[in-house]
């Protein structure tokens, strides 16, 4: 006999990560919206939003082919940090999909609070000058002497 898994009826939160990608001629007011909807869906589905991220306009390796769109190599990414029910990926990714501004999404689990996306800053500290192994960058000083004369 096999034992049936009972879970609680709210459903465990999960904690994730999801990262997309909307073209450059898609308006500013929908990518709102577009945000403000998938903020529903986590919370609608008792689940918590913790941060949204623009991290800004990006190139992409390769050009991004989308139908109605067409080849695209540039594109703005934003992070949404948030924690529902295991149910709710599979309907942001609904949304992503049947949204023509929205070229690349991915949703990841965050299995543990290290593995959130940390800004690039807490990578690459400040050094004080006493601290520094490279002198400070200066300007590029031409050399007469080598030109010709």
């Amino acid at each position: 006999h096999h034992q049936q898994l009972v879970l609680p009826a709210f459903g465990a939160m999960v904690f994730y990560e999801t990262l997309l990608m909307v073209h450059g001629k898609f308006p500013a007011n929908e990518t709102r919206l577009l945000l403000r909807e998938a903020s529903r869906l986590v919370v609608e589905r008792d689940g918590a939003l913790f941060r949204i991220l623009d991290l800004g306009w990006r190139h992409t390796a390769q050009p991004v082919r989308k139908k109605g769109v067409g080849h695209v190599f540039y594109g703005r990414w934003y992070s949404m940090t948030w924690g529902g029910p295991p149910t709710v990926p599979q309907e942001l990714k609904d949304t992503f999909l049947h949204n023509t501004g929205v070229l690349r999404h991915i949703t990841l689990k965050i299995p543990t609070p290290n593995k959130m996306y940390n800004h690039r800053s807490t990578y690459y500290p400040i050094l004080s000058p006493s601290q520094r192994i490279t002198p400070p960058m200066t300007h590029h000083v031409p050399m007469y002497d080598v030109r010709e004369k």
